[in-house]
């Protein structure tokens, strides 16, 4: 099967990327195999104008087959696939024909690489075009050139940034940054080849800026570069957990000035390191994890229907409300419904901030779309309705009985309840088949997963429009059955309950949070119960040890943590709670905790336990022991009860739903590399059963 076709025409030459067996283009074996044959043909007969351009909507080139990374493991494998790709390049760039690469979607990685041993890249003005190095974002860096190139086309401060954030420019970014040389729309694309043609070859490019030919100054400018890049990962042993950030900003630093040549071989040599890491390897597992979630059946089944879909209204203008009402905005008119013009103003509020950009402008233009509604008005059109009202059962249950009135007949019903059931939701309700539980995690538009809850009457239709609806908002959608909790939070909470037990027993909440932090999570638990809520803590932890009584000990909060929320300690939102918090900013331990906690001393900073304590503070290891391994048991006891189906979806879950951290692969994944033996007894060491299906954790082995 062809995926490159060389096509001579009068005036011009073209190499056509295209293929039936994917949905993008990507730079694996066969098309790699067939770019070289097709190199040799116009290394012989070079023509005078050279344009590579894709026959594939949306996708230029995605970049390099991610399987064949994935799959190499030895380190001279790697670097050697990477000077292949660099030869590749080369042999583009060295070609005497003036070559312009033609780009019209995606691209990506390799496909910009590509790219780059062009002369001229047009930016082919559409949405779906965007350019971007991501390699970061897998444990490597760019391997087939863009290290070198990169910068000669952008100036090295802005090279650097792109390389280190992997993020991707659109249209008019890459034309100002100077990566586009010129912008068309799709029906503008042979002026501008018949343009960039009259303006020849491209010989050189200048050095850019200047000042960082001098040892001083580029010295200055990659300790900030450093600074600035390490300050995300102030926690962690950043050569174990992300080596290729340090990689990177050392190759960068040392092929400055280089010819191309040593430069290339500096990329590839670095690369081949990198690729053969158990975080490179993890990284791409979890990106398979979140691809695999969007392109699940249901997605693709309820594709068509969410396509048609252009209202949506959302019911609660709280924190969660808000956030609800912006993530749905990117794609549809939303109105946000309140009972009382205050709550309502004071969403509108937090959208506004959530519509601020960086540069302090606001995205306008999704933000008009949203409208606040104190009435019923505007509810015969929608197509979807999220409630993110109080969690109480009979207040939406009496929602969903008045908006029955109003709604259309196809209208999804959807509540963002975090623990309520949806079966009992439906009782006794004639549109009971349309309601399903959508649940979003705080803050909803940071966060990337949903849960899609089906109760005993949602029909198959409805949970696959809610899938794909999440899609459609960007978000990975995991189907979970109506449980209590159901999945993220019921395993959520024995890890929770587990850090405040080591608290009660004299360890200091730095400690436990600092080393959680160091593992890899994003905060620490006790962190955690106050940006959630310690009243939503206790509430979910109370609803889950009623709803599972035999294991109701693993969801019991503390009588002292009760005590903390009787009195007004509610974290964040009230300003206290385990810290003191300003403006959403977290500050020092709470000094009133004394009163809760009188085994605790309080040390204002992670570590400070360590120095003075009576008590020897646990290992980090131990306690990230014994925090995970609750979490861990719940999981394969939600697994067992097939809250979830599918034990990869579950590592999923976690990554994407609370932050697990990416280099691990997954909490199933992470386990999977202890010793069978040695586990079990940690676990039975911990009061907990061992669960009978620990014998999955094996097919986590391997190395995808």
């Amino acid at each position: 099967m062809q995926v490159v076709t060389l096509i001579r025409n009068d005036e011009d030459t073209r190499l056509h990327f295209e293929r039936s067996d994917k949905s993008v283009n990507v730079l694996d074996e066969k098309c790699i195999s067939q770019l070289e044959a097709h190199l040799d043909a116009l290394e012989a007969a070079p023509p005078a104008l050279l344009v590579l351009e894709s026959g594939m909507p949306g996708s230029f080139i995605a970049g390099a087959d991610l399987e064949m990374v994935a799959g190499v493991t030895e380190q001279a494998a790697a670097t050697a696939m990477a000077g292949r790709g660099q030869a590749l390049c080369r042999r583009i760039e060295r070609l005497p024909s003036l070559s312009i690469a033609m780009v019209h979607g995606a691209c990506m990685g390799g496909g910009l690489e590509l790219a780059l041993a062009c002369d001229y890249i047009v930016a082919v003005d559409d949405k779906k075009t965007v350019l971007g190095l991501p390699e970061i974002k897998i444990g490597i860096h760019p391997g087939f050139g863009g290290c070198v190139r990169l910068p000669k086309r952008v100036g090295w401060v802005k090279a650097v940034e792109m390389i280190l954030s992997g993020s991707a420019l659109n249209v008019n970014r890459a034309y100002r940054a100077g990566l586009a040389a010129l912008t068309a729309r799709p029906e503008q694309c042979d002026d501008a080849i018949g343009y960039l043609a009259k303006r020849g070859k491209v010989k050189s490019r200048p050095f850019a800026p200047w000042w960082l030919r001098l040892w001083p100054a580029r010295e200055l400018f990659f300790r900030q570069v450093e600074k600035k890049a390490m300050a995300r990962f102030k926690h962690l042993d950043i050569e174990a957990a992300y080596p290729a950030v340090p990689a990177t900003i050392a190759l960068l630093k040392a092929i400055i000035g280089m010819s191309d040549a040593p430069a290339l071989a500096r990329e590839a040599e670095s690369l081949g390191r990198l690729a053969v890491t158990p975080t490179c390897k993890n990284l791409i597992r979890v990106f398979y994890l979140g691809e695999a979630l969007k392109k699940q059946a249901a997605v693709k089944r309820g594709r068509d229907a969410v396509a048609t879909m252009q209202k949506a209204a959302v019911y609660g203008a709280g924190v969660m409300g808000g956030g609800i009402a912006w993530v749905a905005s990117q794609s549809m008119d939303v109105d946000l419904h309140d009972v009382a013009a205050e709550p309502l103003g004071r969403g509108m509020k937090g959208i506004a901030r959530l519509a601020m950009c960086k540069k302090g402008h606001a995205d306008s233009k999704r933000l008009a779309r949203i409208r606040p509604v104190l009435d019923e008005s505007g509810l015969s059109d929608v197509d979807v309705v999220v409630e993110a009202v109080l969690e109480d059962i009979r207040v939406k249950r009496q929602l969903w009985v008045g908006l029955g009135k109003h709604v259309r007949k196809d209208t999804l019903l959807l509540s963002n309840t975090s623990s309520l059931s949806i079966s009992d939701m439906q009782h006794r309700r004639a549109n009971a088949g349309r309601i399903a539980g959508l649940h979003f995690f705080n803050p909803a538009p940071k966060m990337p997963l949903v849960e899609v809850v089906a109760g005993e009457k949602t029909t198959t239709e409805t949970v696959d429009k809610v899938c794909a609806l999440a899609v459609s908002w960007g978000k990975y959608p995991i189907i979970v059955a109506d449980h209590p909790g159901f999945l993220v939070n019921r395993c959520l909470m024995p890890y929770m309950v587990a850090a405040l037990k080591l608290v009660e027993s004299g360890e200091q909440i730095g400690h436990v949070d600092g080393a959680l932090k160091c593992f890899g999570m994003p905060m620490g638990a006790l962190e955690l119960a106050d940006r959630v809520g310690l009243d939503i803590c206790m509430h979910v932890g109370t609803h889950l040890s009623e709803a599972l009584p035999a294991v109701g000990e693993r969801f019991a909060m503390p009588e002292w943590f009760a005590r903390m929320v009787d009195d007004g300690l509610l974290g964040e939102k009230s300003g206290k709670g385990f810290f003191i918090y300003e403006e959403g900013k977290q500050g020092d331990l709470n000094p009133d905790l004394a009163r809760y906690l009188p085994l605790a001393g309080l040390h204002e900073h992670e570590g400070d336990a360590d120095l003075g304590s009576e008590k020897t503070p646990m290992e980090q290891a131990a306690v990230v022991d014994a925090c995970l391994i609750p979490m861990l048991v719940e999981a394969l006891a939600c697994l067992g009860e097939q809250v979830v189906d599918d034990p990869v979806q579950l590592d999923a879950a976690f990554v994407y739903g609370i932050g697990f951290p990416p280099f691990k692969g997954g909490l199933l994944r992470y386990f999977a590399g202890r010793d069978v033996e040695a586990l079990q007894q940690c676990i039975a060491a911990a009061g907990l059963p061992v669960p009978e299906n620990m014998d999955l954790l094996g097919d986590f082995r391997s190395p995808m």
